[in-house]
């Protein structure tokens, strides 16, 4: 054994699930002196990662494990814990604790913003012309449908993924597309024409509704009075956090044929004697998962993680 080596090395990186750190993060890691221990479980327990984090000084949060007060007190070393996502709080339901404590954490906003809205276009567009049911998967062999070109698409929430969705649409001729946010965004305005309204203007003016909103809106966001604002026929669509819909008044809107709806996962199974024109959901979380998104992802935690551990600070650190 080299001892030399050994007292180079500046501490251990835990890395949990292999979705994201590819070979070239971890040899990026080793080469500035940090040796990496990986827990290959997308979703670990708390006993399993109080256990893991011990005589770490850095974490890369790569599976849907929950980071809790207790798992961050077994940190005796760890000084940052870098979440490949955006919104860490469902996650990293520690973090006050990590901030008591001096733990940074950090995100990787924007990773994932063209996946989820080439996903989330995808979805609009197969809901639109009925794919499902006018394929294999359904028993239709005829049917007229609309365009784009004829349709007011409404976007809720104009971060990262609601400004693609903007530039996507616009870009394949929709009629019209509206947005509702916290803030006005001129800039995005004035590059595709898009227009400004309330929620209530969105979503009563709107043949399909598109959300893109993060937790901090808080469950039910949509709740079954917003549902009823939405004019009959119109398609809902969230690929983003499932909570911002409240599914049971949604599961009567669908059952009464008044709206459609297209969600990306989790399954649920009040839902599944609905027909494929009416509802679509993937098997599980998907619109984020790309390649590229998971690599940009990768990149940027590694960045960050290192960032703190260097110099104690980074653009994305949010603790």
């Amino acid at each position: 054994m080299n001892f030399a080596i050994l007292n180079l090395m500046k501490g251990t990186i835990l890395v949990t699930d292999n979705l994201f750190i590819f070979p070239e993060h971890e040899a990026k890691l080793r080469e500035a002196g940090y040796e990496i221990e990986r827990l290959d479980k997308p979703e670990a327990t708390e006993e399993e990662l109080i256990e893991a984090v011990k005589g770490k000084v850095g974490y890369i949060l790569g599976g849907i494990e929950r980071v809790t007060d207790k798992v961050i007190e077994a940190g005796n070393e760890l000084k940052v814990v870098a979440f490949t996502g955006a919104d860490a709080t469902h996650f990293v339901p520690g973090m006050h604790a990590a901030a008591k404590r001096g733990v940074a954490v950090t995100t990787t906003p924007g990773a994932n913003a063209y996946a989820v809205a080439e996903y989330t276009l995808s979805v609009i567009l197969a809901m639109t012309r009925n794919i499902f049911e006018l394929s294999r998967t359904g028993d239709k062999t005829f049917q007229t449908t609309k365009s784009l070109r004829e349709l007011t698409v409404g976007i809720v929430g104009m971060g990262h993924i609601g400004q693609l969705m903007a530039k996507h649409l616009t870009a394949l001729g929709c009629k019209r597309v509206l947005y509702s946010n916290r803030t006005i965004k001129e800039d995005i305005e004035k590059e595709t024409g898009i227009e400004y309204a309330s929620l209530d203007e969105v979503l009563n003016q709107s043949d399909v509704v598109t959300l893109h909103v993060s937790k901090a809106v808080g469950e039910g966001f949509i709740d079954a009075e917003e549902l009823t604002k939405m004019k009959d026929g119109t398609l809902l669509v969230n690929c983003g956090f499932m909570g911002g819909v409240n599914r049971d008044a949604l599961l009567s809107e669908l059952q009464n044929g008044r709206l459609r709806a297209a969600e990306d996962g989790p399954k649920d199974e009040r839902f599944e004697s609905l027909p494929l024109s009416t509802w679509y959901c993937s098997n599980a979380h998907t619109a984020y998962n790309t390649h590229e998104a998971n690599k940009v992802a990768s990149d940027m935690a590694v960045e960050s993680l290192l960032n703190i551990l260097e110099t104690g600070n980074d653009q994305y650190k949010i603790t």
